[in-house]
């Protein structure tokens, strides 16, 4: 008996220095949970019992227990080592085979799952493209493709716009130069001629101290008016030896009487010419009174009337006075000067208080009409050698900038060349040099008259528009002359309401706030969301109006895209328009939700850098069809915005918010994993994405799980069923990720472990040896 007794004792022993042994070749292995071996002893027993003095029978291994306590934790620099903290095991497949581990040493295989460093795949909760986590446990996988661009569908927001902001629109008057001239080809001589009397030739030298001469010269309808006149002439002191002293002793006797007149004598070699001095007027030199014998007297004798001056071509308007009132009762006057272009009158005009003047002037070149053989055409004075309507055009477009700044040209749909001044100036047309004149025909405001140019000598002016806007409270009292002039008689319809300061993207004065941020079309590209907000002015007394009203203006990459007017002109009817949307607050600054439109940008096409069509979905405008809410996946580039919880506070404008659900294409940079155990994987464009949520599962009795190898257990009857769920969840720990759990074996506790176990085991086989002693000694009892 005691060599059984001993024997179970050398069993036990060595089972424990296996255990023992396991546990300190395992004190580095990574989720590793130590074991101790636990014992029982060993009592015969008989169908009547036992007593109280019977020996024992030996020892018994009874259990090797797993101690489930938290290892340490070792930190690394791998997102994918994750470690837990508190209770719960990592879910893996292994071939299928459902394991439990501590062990978190996780990587990528080539297809992106998560896998243990023996291949089994990680299990947990999969999420859908919104990020969207399911409740069905499967392999989590890591996409590391490249990830497409996602189409920007919301623009999210929220601003908070100052209150205490003016409002910069205003309600003024329009009219515009709608007079007779107004735009009408003028045409006439290049440049002026004088009034003029032809004496002709005289005879020299006259002694006039011997043979005196006397005259009267009177001037009429010159300009200015002091130039006219009468004066005395005579001649009895001195020689002329030409008709150049003649003319010198005539001017002084002119320009030395009490009241010269505006008249010159001038000596065209042997003939005698009296000239009017201003060029252009049409006014009448007569010679009469004349004494005297010599050649000259005989020459003024017979002197033929005088050929009245021609002014040069202008655009033939008149001077008019407009006599205007300002919102305090003062009243002011501005008078156009005659012949002045339109863009001097709109520069005049827009140094008056509460005037503002613009000017523009418009030509057409017949097709057909135009002839420039010789290469001298004239366009303000600037030769073009173009032979082409669109050669013309480019050569003209070529000088927008320089010589002809300002002038733009266009061949339209009939062929006409369309010539244009942006800024008012007159449009002068013409042939010059020495060579051959061309041809053209020139119309000026539509519905008037061709003028033909076909000389040297003669052009034809074309005159511009102007429009003028009277700021709130100003108002035109009269035009003086009151027709025929810039200006038809003004009744009630001349002037119409218009928008002064009107919202202009370009010019910042025009705009309370405005802000950028980006957006995505189908393809990837970025483009850039420009919003201005623009306050709305409110009247007590105007039902139409309403406090805290702000108006927001969306453009996209600095094009409009509002949907279409229909009741606008063709082209215009299908192109884009401002996109405008009514934003209003609640007295407590809150947003207005009620009267706030709905923000659909539905009029958007994708464009690259230059402008050309960037291949993207295109639009689908309100009246095709586009409407809120917008789908998914998308079938057009409409989007929305989103202006929730957008304040109007008495602060500075700020944005809080600026986000979209959009994005270019990524490749996969990094993957995080949070103490909840999502998973977030970071693309190359900026985007995280949520792809998952690693699974923890834990048992009603971890002691009944059964190892397996590979720091790995599986569920067994006395285990129970596992409790799958979140990390952090009911009684689940948390995931540290970029960690490990180490061995929770305690090497001093098993080095003295194995000194017991060796004492074990010698005092088990000194049992033996004396009980061999004793067997001996009865065997040789005689």
């Amino acid at each position: 008996m005691p060599f059984n007794i001993a024997l179970s004792g050398i069993r036990a022993a060595s089972s424990d220095l296996d255990v023992t042994g396991n546990n300190i070749a395992n004190a580095s292995t990574t989720g590793f949970k130590s074991s101790r071996v636990e014992f029982g002893d060993i009592y015969a027993g008989s169908i009547l019992g036992s007593t109280a003095n019977t020996p024992g029978s030996g020892v018994s291994l009874q259990n090797i227990r797993q101690q489930f306590s938290q290892g340490n934790r070792n930190f690394t620099d791998n997102s994918l080592d994750l470690a837990i903290n508190g209770t719960g095991f990592f879910v893996t497949s292994n071939g299928g085979d459902r394991q439990y581990t501590r062990a978190g040493a996780f990587g990528l295989d080539d297809d992106g799952f998560m896998v243990s460093n023996v291949g089994a795949r990680l299990q947990g909760f999969a999420a859908d493209e919104d990020g969207n986590i399911n409740g069905t446990l499967s392999d989590l996988q890591v996409d590391v493709s490249v990830q497409p661009p996602r189409q920007t569908t919301l623009s999210e927001a929220r601003f908070n716009l100052d209150s205490n902001q003016p409002v910069l629109e205003s309600t003024g008057t329009e009219f515009t130069t709608d007079g007779a001239v107004i735009g009408i080809a003028q045409q006439g001589l290049q440049e002026a001629t004088s009034t003029t009397t032809d004496v002709g030739n005289i005879t020299t030298p006259i002694n006039f101290a011997a043979n005196p001469t006397t005259f009267q010269l009177e001037l009429t309808g010159s300009s200015p008016v002091s130039g006219n006149g009468t004066v005395n002439i005579t001649l009895d002191a001195s020689t002329a030896n030409s008709v150049q002293d003649i003319a010198n002793l005539i001017n002084s006797e002119i320009f030395g009487a009490p009241s010269p007149i505006n008249v010159q004598a001038v000596a065209n070699g042997s003939q005698l010419l009296f000239q009017d001095l201003t060029e252009g007027v049409s006014s009448t030199i007569t010679v009469s009174g004349v004494t005297g014998t010599n050649d000259l007297s005989t020459a003024l004798t017979g002197a033929p009337a005088s050929v009245a001056g021609i002014a040069e071509v202008t655009n033939g308007y008149l001077a008019q006075t407009l006599e205007f009132e300002g919102p305090d009762g003062d009243v002011f006057n501005f008078t156009s000067e005659r012949d002045a272009s339109a863009a001097q009158t709109a520069s005049e005009m827009n140094a008056l208080a509460g005037i503002t003047a613009s000017a523009q002037t418009n030509a057409r070149i017949i097709a057909g009409s135009f002839d420039n053989s010789n290469n001298n055409f004239t366009l303000n004075g600037v030769t073009l050698t173009s032979t082409t309507l669109d050669g013309l055009a480019n050569e003209i477009n070529g000088l927008g900038t320089s010589q002809l700044a300002g002038i733009s040209a266009e061949v339209n749909s009939t062929g006409d060349l369309e010539i244009t001044s942006r800024v008012g100036a007159d449009l002068r047309f013409g042939f010059g040099g020495s060579q051959p004149p061309g041809t053209l025909d020139v119309i000026g405001r539509t519905g008037t008259g061709i003028q033909t140019v076909n000389t040297n000598t003669e052009d034809v002016v074309v005159g511009g528009n102007l429009t003028i806007q009277m700021e709130e409270g100003y108002s035109l009292l009269s035009a003086e002359p009151s027709v025929g002039n810039l200006f038809s008689p003004l009744t009630d319809d001349s002037f119409s309401e218009v928008a002064i300061n009107a919202f202009d993207p370009a010019d910042q004065g025009t705009f309370n706030h405005s802000t950028t941020s980006t957006v995505y079309d189908s393809l990837g590209n970025p483009h850039t969301l420009e919003q201005y907000f623009v306050r709305q002015p409110y009247d007590p007394n105007d039902p139409s109006t309403s406090s805290n009203h702000w108006m927001m203006y969306v453009q996209v990459d600095g094009q409009n895209v509002g949907d279409p007017d229909p009741t606008l002109p063709v082209p215009e009817n299908t192109q884009p328009t401002m996109a405008s949307f009514n934003v209003h607050f609640n007295s407590d600054g809150s947003l207005n939700e009620d009267l706030t439109d709905p923000i659909l940008i539905s009029n958007w096409t994708p464009n690259n850098d230059d402008g050309s069509a960037a291949g993207a979905l295109g639009p689908l405008n309100v009246l095709q069809g586009g409407q809120l809410p917008v789908t998914e996946p998308p079938s057009s580039s409409n989007f929305e915005i989103s202006l929730d919880g957008t304040t109007q506070f008495g602060s500075n404008f700020g944005v809080e918010r600026q986000d979209q659900n959009g994005y270019t294409t990524g490749r996969l940079s990094g993957v995080d994993i949070a103490d909840d155990g999502i998973i977030f994987a970071r693309f190359t464009n900026g985007e995280a994405q949520v792809l998952g949520q690693v699974a923890l599962a834990n048992f009603n009795n971890i002691e009944g799980l059964k190892p397996v190898g590979d720091t790995s257990w599986v569920q067994t009857a006395d285990s129970g069923e596992p409790v799958v769920g979140a990390p952090g969840s009911s009684q689940l720990g948390i995931i540290n990720s970029g960690a490990l759990e180490e061995s929770n074996v305690d090497l001093s506790t098993q080095l003295v472990n194995l000194i017991i176990a060796q004492r074990n085991f010698q005092a088990s086989s000194k049992t033996i040896e004396t009980a061999n002693q004793v067997t001996q000694t009865i065997i040789n009892l005689r």
